[in-house]
Order: structure tokens, then sequence, then C-alpha cells
């Protein structure tokens, strides 16, 4: 892979800053410097980059930025804040108007080091695609491109005339995997094609924006169909197969993405995100339009009430019940753990009732983190990575509820593990006490 790179040391005045670069998820491609800079500063902490370089220094070690050479210049294909920075600190590029910084000051010898930078120079930018996937596709570590930036970072590349199999090798995932990454972008843009206030636009463009619910809530069983999208896997396209489909997705827009809904997630049930979806906004045109619509609300209706159906059966609480009591928040998974929790016997299935417990309180957990978006690294946490969290001052809980979750973690925590025991029985009267600790800061939370 690296047989046709050189090692080069190449004048900072001499490397461009890259108008492609995957971090930069823009709808107008960026077409200056001046512009790109912006970018990193509102969008890639360029300033804390440039801070640091100032405090440290130049660490040659961990330069290398990967270039390819343009006629007399070189693009930065990777390493864009570095260079970014050292054009900065040494004057070489002024800060973009409106950028309100100052710019730390260095010495002679400082910017006399960042005057020539060691970089790799690849023989071409298709050369550099596979180790730029390898190091940095993701959805949401800071170290890695965002959840938009790594899908346009494929479409791009499909977009370019690239089959979906060579971008399949490219980024090392398979073509199933490719093809959902497309349509997500896919569906992106189809978001952004539809009617928007200017403030809604704006968030909807912001390379920031979480796009991740309304994909996850298309992705359970039966909602693209009530919602009237299908994904054309083939010819990667989004489809809309009812007259008020995108009125709808709109609406799943509005309520998952700019957050009119409040307390709606991903995993939110249909008939909550849609439950004051005006039947007006079906058909706006003449009377036939109108009784199409009303009969295709009619059909959807029947089909909304069928799936209420198990969820208005009010369970049998025993006497020896987990819980007595149902949840309130619009998760889907956490109303089904909590109406078995109504039903199951502690008693008589002291395993089952623990396994259902730490579910419950690793869930509940994790919707206060999302709620606090106090996991801003996306990082994947476990129910003692989820304890840890909220005990921290990321999310907002009385002293009453910390001491509780402190209490739970080292009393309880061990014993409702069951699957780090080989030996230990369940035991009624453990998770009694376990559940005890936490009943009314579940019940609080739910």
């Amino acid at each position: 892979m690296y047989a046709k790179f050189k090692f080069e040391s190449i004048p900072l005045d001499k490397i461009m800053l890259d108008t492609n670069n995957p971090r930069i998820v823009t709808q107008q491609k960026l077409a200056t410097q001046a512009e790109i800079v912006k970018y990193l500063f509102e969008f890639e902490n360029l300033d804390a980059f440039i801070r640091k370089i100032a405090n440290e220094g130049k660490n040659t070690g961990a330069e290398r930025p990967y270039v390819v050479k343009n006629g007399k210049q070189y693009t930065v294909v990777e390493g864009n804040t570095r260079i970014a920075a050292y054009k900065i600190l040494t004057g070489m590029i002024s800060l973009p108007e409106g950028i309100k910084f100052n710019v730390p000051s260095i010495s002679i010898s400082q910017k006399s080091a960042m005057t020539d930078v060691d970089c790799s120079v690849a023989p071409d930018r298709d050369s550099l695609l596979p180790i730029m996937a390898q190091a940095h596709f993701g959805t949401g570590d800071k170290s890695k491109w965002g959840y938009l930036g790594s899908r346009k970072a494929v479409f791009d590349e499909y977009k370019n005339g690239r089959k979906i199999k060579e971008i399949a090798r490219a980024f090392d995932k398979p073509e199933s995997d490719i093809r959902d990454l497309l349509l997500e972008y896919q569906l992106y843009l189809e978001a952004l094609k539809l009617k928007w206030s200017p403030e809604e636009r704006a968030a909807l463009v912001a390379p920031s924006v979480e796009f991740n619910p309304p994909v996850r809530f298309l992705q359970t069983g039966g909602h693209k169909g009530k919602v009237g999208i299908e994904y054309d896997k083939v010819n990667i396209e989004i489809l809309f197969t009812s007259k008020d489909a995108k009125k709808k997705f709109q609406h799943l827009i509005k309520k998952l993405v700019l957050r009119q809904g409040k307390g709606l997630s991903a995993t939110s049930l249909y008939d909550d995100v849609f439950k004051d979806y005006s039947e007006s906004a079906k058909s706006e045109s003449n009377s036939s339009e109108k009784k199409s619509a009303g009969k295709s609300s009619k059909s959807s209706q029947m089909d909304e009430d069928e799936d209420k159906s198990e969820e208005k059966k009010q369970p049998k609480k025993p006497k020896d019940a987990l819980f007595p009591y149902a949840a309130k928040k619009n998760n889907a998974l956490l109303k089904q753990l909590m109406i078995e929790a109504q039903t199951i016997n502690i008693v008589r299935h002291p395993a089952s009732s623990t396994l259902l417990l730490r579910m419950i309180v690793e869930i509940t957990l994790k919707e206060l983190i999302v709620e606090a978006n106090a996991n801003k690294d996306k990082k994947s946490l476990d129910l003692e990575g989820a304890l840890n969290l909220c005990m921290s001052n990321v999310v907002k809980l009385s002293k009453d509820e910390l001491k509780v979750l402190k209490e739970f973690k080292t009393q309880h925590l061990d014993h409702i593990n069951l699957a780090t025991h080989v030996n230990v029985k369940p035991n009624e009267s453990r998770l009694k006490m376990a559940r005890d600790c936490v009943d009314q800061f579940i019940k609080s939370h739910i």
C-alpha cells in the first residue's frame, strides 16, 4: 500500500487545505482557504488545537500529514487542522472575518520550525482513501468523522462514479453496509428538499445536526410503511409511497431532529411521534384528494389501533411483581420492559427478574444521559459506565438521587450482574433489596 509513497519536507506555503475534507459537511463546497479555516474554527475546535501547538511546540513525531501533489503545490488530505494551525501561527493565513480569537504569540524559532513540514506524499488521492477510512471511519467519536461526515465520505465516492463494490473494498465494509450508508445520506438529502423556515433549515444544514434518530426510528419494523417510505437498495433511492409521505417525513424530522417533540427519541412508538400529526396536512388541493386522503387516514388509523391493542391490555399484576407501575416516557423498549415488570413474579422467577431489573436500570440511566447530551463522544456504555456518567456532574441529579445511585453501585451492582457469577444462585431477598433501593428513582424518571 505504501510502496509508492514518499517522505518529503515541504514548505508550508506550498501546502493547501483540502476542499474535499470529509470532516467538512456542507451542501455548498467551500471554495477558498479562508472558508475552510472558518469552518475548522466553528466545527472542528481549531482554536484549541492552535493553543496546544503554541504551548507544546511542533510535535514532529505526531506530524506526518498525508499530501498529494497538484502542479507546483500540494493538497493536505490528512492533517488539515495541523496545517491550518501552522499557517495561522506563522501569519500565512489571517483569521477569517467573524472569527474572534486571540492568536497566541510564539517565538521566532517556533515559527521557523513550522515553515517546513515533514509529509508523506501519496501518488494520488485514491491511494489515501483506505488509509483515511481505517483511521477515521466512525459514527461519533471526536477523533473520527461525524455521523454525516462518514456517510458523506461514502456518498461522495459514489457520486464521483465509484461502484459500490469498489467503495466497500476501500472502506473495508460489506456492500450491504455501504448501501445502507448511502441510503441514510440520501434520506438526509431528501429532508433538505422539503420546505423549511430559515431557522429550521439552518439547524438541518449544521454539520453537527443529529440526524441519526429518524434513521433509527425508520429501522423499527413497520415504521417505514406507516410513514410511506421505501428504500430502493438497487438504485440507491428513497421512494415516497403515499400522497402524504413527505409531510409525514417532515413531521418526523421536526419531532426527532428539530426536537419539537420533547421527550421523543429514536426508540419512541409510532403513535407517540405522530399523535399530533395534523390530518388536514394530508391534502390541500381538491375534494377528491381530500376523500382519498381520508380513506388513507382511516386505513392508517386502523393499523395504528391494531398496533396499540397489545399496549392497551392491562397486565395482571401479581402480588410479588418487580414493579407495579408502567413507563410514561416515549421509549418503546422501556415501556415493554415495564409491562413485563408488572407481570413477572420475582419469587417464582428470581433470575429472570434480576436480569429484567438490570435492563430497566440501564435503559433508564441511558435515557437520562441522552436527554442531558452527556455522552458527547458516543462511547459504548454498560450499566456501570452509565452509573458512573450519571453520578458525574454532566447529568443533573439531586443529592438524594446521587446517594441512591452510589448505594446501588456499591451494594447491589455486583449481585445483579449474574453473568459474571459461576455458582451464585439468584436470591429473591437480594433482588428485593436492589429493587427497593432504586424503586423511587426509577418511578420518577420513566
